[in-house]
C-alpha cells in the first residue's frame, strides 16, 4: 500500500516509493530505496523535502498516515466525465506499424539532433513526415505508439524522450480536436523541443548526484540554445521556436526562462509542459527509476492551477487515461494483471489476467473486458506483485497478446 507520511515521521525499515518534492526535483538525487540509517533521514530534511510516499509492502507501515486515495479518486472523477473513442484499429493490429515508426523516429532524430550540432539542420520536412506519420497512428489506436516509446532502456532516454512527448501532445490534438494543421506544428515544435540538451555537456546531464547551482543553469540554458539552433531551420512555424523556448514555463510563473504564467503561456508551450513532465517522471533515467504511470497522472493532477493550467490538466488526464496500457491493477475480486488495451469506458479498459490474488499464484493468462462485464479495478500496483520484475517481462505480457495460445478471450 502507498501512503503518504511526512518526513519528520520516518524511521529505519520504511521503504521510500516516491518523493513528494518540487517539479525541479531534477536537482535531487533521489531514488526509491529503504531506509538503513538516520543519515537518510536527514539527507533528506537538508532538501526541503517535507513529505514522501512510501510503500507498506515493501518496508515498515507508519501509523497515522494516509493513504492517498482523495487523489486517486478525483482522477476516477475525471476519467468518468467523459469517454473516449474506441479505437479505429486494435492495439495488436497497430503495434507492428506503430513498431516500424518508433524505428524510424530514432534514426531521423538522431540525424537532426547530429545536424544541430554541426550547423546543418536546414529543412524541417522529413520531421513533418515523420510527425504525419505518427499523427495517422494515434488516430488509429491512441495507445501502440504511446506504449512502444515507454518500452525503453534507461540509457535510451534522449531521443526516446522527445519521440515520447511528441506522441502526448499528438495524443491530445487528437483529444480535444485540435486541426490536424496545428496538431503537425506542435507536434514537430515537441519533436524539436530539447534539441538544446545537444549543446549541454552530457555529464551535466546525466549526473547521478545533486547538481550544482551552475550545472542547473546549464541546463535551463537548453531552452535558448534549442530556439538558436532552430533559428537556422526553414519551414518552422512560430510555434516551434515557442515550444522550444518556453516548455519549462509554470502557469504560476515560477517556471523559466522568462517566468511567464497563466495565460502568457501559449497553448503549445502548456501542452508540451505537461507531456514533458509526465513522461520525465514516468521514465526510467540512469540517475533514478521512474514512477508509475498512475502514481504520474497523480503528480500531474496535483500541478493543476500551480505548475499546470487546470483544465488542460484534467483533458490529458482523460486523454491518456486513468489506466493507460502497461498499468498493473488488481481486481475486487483480488485477481492481478496488466492493462493491455482500452475501451470507450476509460475506467473500465481490457486487464490481462495473469495472477490469482486469492491462491497468490500464477494462473493461464485471459483476457477481460471490463466494459462488458461487472469486475472492477480496485487499485493499481507495483509490477512485482503479478510476478512482472523485468522491463523484458511487461513487453512479453503486452506484445503477446495477439499471439495465439497466449492468451483466451473471456
Amino acid at each position: 500500500m502507498i501512503k503518504k507520511v511526512k518526513v519528520e515521521d520516518l524511521k529505519i525499515g520504511v521503504f521510500v516509493h516516491d518523493f513528494n518534492c518540487d517539479w525541479n526535483g531534477g536537482i535531487l538525487y533521489i531514488e526509491q530505496n529503504l531506509i538503513k540509517s538516520k543519515n537518510i533521514i536527514d539527507i533528506l530534511k537538508s532538501w526541503r523535502i517535507k513529505e514522501v510516499y512510501i510503500d507498506t509492502e515493501r518496508g515498515l507501515d507508519i501509523e497515522g498516515s494516509k493513504t492517498p486515495r482523495k487523489a486517486r479518486s478525483k482522477l476516477a472523477g475525471i476519467g468518468q466525465t467523459r469517454n473516449v473513442a474506441r479505437p479505429k484499429v486494435s492495439l495488436a493490429g497497430e503495434l507492428p506499424v506503430a513498431r516500424t515508426i518508433t524505428q524510424d523516429a530514432i534514426k531521423i532524430m538522431q540525424q537532426a539532433n547530429q545536424q544541430a550540432m554541426e550547423g546543418k539542420l536546414s529543412d524541417a520536412g522529413p520531421i513533418y513526415d515523420l510527425a504525419d506519420r505518427m499523427k495517422v497512428s494515434i488516430n488509429r489506436n491512441r495507445d501502440a505508439l504511446l506504449l512502444l516509446t515507454r518500452m525503453r532502456k534507461k540509457d535510451e532516454y534522449t531521443l526516446y524522450h522527445s519521440i515520447s512527448v511528441s506522441s502526448l501532445v499528438l495524443n491530445m490534438c487528437f483529444y480535444c480536436q485540435v486541426s490536424d494543421h496545428q496538431a503537425l506544428d506542435l507536434a514537430v515544435g515537441a519533436l524539436f523541443h530539447d534539441i538544446g540538451k545537444t549543446i549541454v555537456p552530457q555529464d551535466i546531464l546525466n549526473k547521478p548526484r545533486k547538481l550544482t547551482e551552475e550545472e542547473y543553469r546549464e541546463i535551463q540554458r537548453h531552452a535558448e540554445h534549442s530556439v538558436d539552433l532552430l533559428s537556422k531551420v526553414k519551414g518552422l512555424p512560430l510555434e516551434c521556436y515557442d515550444i522550444a523556448l518556453h516548455h519549462h514555463e509554470k502557469y504560476d510563473g515560477t517556471g523559466y526562462p522568462d517566468g511567464l504564467k497563466n495565460g502568457q503561456i501559449s497553448y503549445g508551450a502548456q501542452l508540451t509542459c505537461i507531456c514533458d513532465v509526465f513522461d520525465a517522471i514516468t521514465s526510467e533515467r540512469c540517475y533514478k527509476p521512474g514512477m508509475e504511470t498512475v502514481m504520474g497522472l497523480r503528480k500531474i493532477y496535483e500541478g493543476g492551477e500551480t505548475f499546470f493550467n487546470k483544465e488542460l490538466t484534467h483533458d490529458f488526464i482523460r486523454c491518456v487515461g486513468v489506466y493507460p496500457v502497461g498499468t498493473s491493477v488488481v481486481l475486487a475480486d483480488g485477481r492481478k494483471g496488466v492493462v493491455v488495451d482500452s475501451t470507450e469506458d476509460m475506467m473500465r479498459p481490457i486487464v490481462k489476467i495473469l495472477y490469482d490474488g486469492n491462491n497468490k499464484e500464477p494462473i493461464i493468462p485471459f483476457k477481460i473486458d471490463l466494459s462488458k462485464t461487472d469486475d472492477v479495478i480496485a487499485t493499481y500496483g507495483d509490477p512485482k506483485i503479478i510476478g512482472i520484475t523485468s522491463r523484458k517481462m511487461l513487453k512479453k505480457s503486452l506484445f503477446t497478446l495477439s499471439k495465439r495460445g497466449h492468451t483466451k478471450e473471456l
